[in-house]
């Protein structure tokens, strides 16, 4: 038997097992890898990151991890080596072919603009560091709001993952930079507290922590996960997904305790189909 015959027999199992989308509900007809292949150097992408999907959700995320692709995989100390550099030089091309816009956003800032976003990141040092050669990207509102779509995207996935249905409720996410200055230095040790869970993601038993690390805490019972998920220095994803019951629930809890809960970076998600129980 053939590599691609084992490759097909192995998804028409997996899709017997999984038969409805993990983002939208709908029948699933393919398979997708979320965070995909191409964040990963040589395309080893870890094991276990694969979700049920229908074409539509398959691929309408597809430019957005492209792009994304190009700037979690920016190397901000080294020069990238091979299979790196040529991995990384054809994303930036495919960006370039597929989304101009996006390539004029990242190239925009002024020298002044670089002057200033150098120094919010690196204080004293920005200055040093943009004489050196350094430059930087412009992540503006069509970056933003990509960045926000693979959040919302990566949540599901992940709710999927861990309670064993696709989300029909909310999902909270926020995008945070430790290279911003006001971060204080425990900050993200603070948010792992949270999320005591570790996951481990491997490929072909060789551990993928130095470019994927996720760590999460969840009940299946309340239909709700807390994720934080980090690819580089600059792409960490703080995550909140929860059916829409447990939401009402801790509307009531907060509303009997004088607070409100936060209304920021909320996305609500509907399921185009509701599959049957399992």
């Amino acid at each position: 038997m053939g590599e691609a015959k084992r490759k097909q027999d192995r998804r028409q199992k997996f899709l017997l097992d999984h038969s409805w989308c993990a983002y939208c509900g709908a029948p699933a007809t393919t398979t997708d890898h979320c965070p995909p292949r191409c964040f990963f150097v040589g395309r080893q992408w870890p094991e276990t990151y694969e979700f049920p999907a229908c074409s539509d959700c398959n691929s309408e995320a597809r430019l957005d991890e492209q792009a994304l692709a190009v700037l979690v995989r920016l190397d901000l100390n080294l020069t990238p080596k091979e299979p790196d550099q040529s991995e990384l030089h054809a994303l930036m091309e495919g960006v370039r072919n597929n989304q101009p816009a996006l390539i004029e956003e990242w190239l925009s800032s002024s020298e002044n603009e670089r002057k200033r976003s150098f120094r919010k990141s690196f204080g004293s040092r920005g200055d040093e560091l943009r004489h050196q050669g350094w430059g930087n990207i412009r992540l503006g509102p069509l970056t933003q709001a990509m960045t926000e779509r693979f959040m919302v995207k990566l949540a599901q996935a992940l709710y999927y993952k861990h309670n064993h249905a696709p989300l029909e409720g909310f999902v909270f996410a926020l995008h945070i930079s430790l290279l911003a200055r006001d971060i204080p230095p425990d900050f993200l040790s603070n948010m792992m507290r949270i999320a005591p869970i570790r996951a481990e993601p491997k490929r072909s038993n060789q551990p993928l922590d130095d470019q994927f690390i996720y760590a999460f805490n969840h009940n299946e019972e309340h239909g709700i996960i807390y994720a934080v998920v980090q690819f580089s220095e600059q792409y960490i994803f703080q995550l909140i997904a929860m059916r829409s019951d447990f939401e009402l629930k801790m509307e009531e809890f907060a509303k009997e305790h004088g607070a409100v809960l936060p209304d920021g970076h909320r996305h609500v998600i509907r399921l185009k189909n509701k599959p049957p129980p399992l």
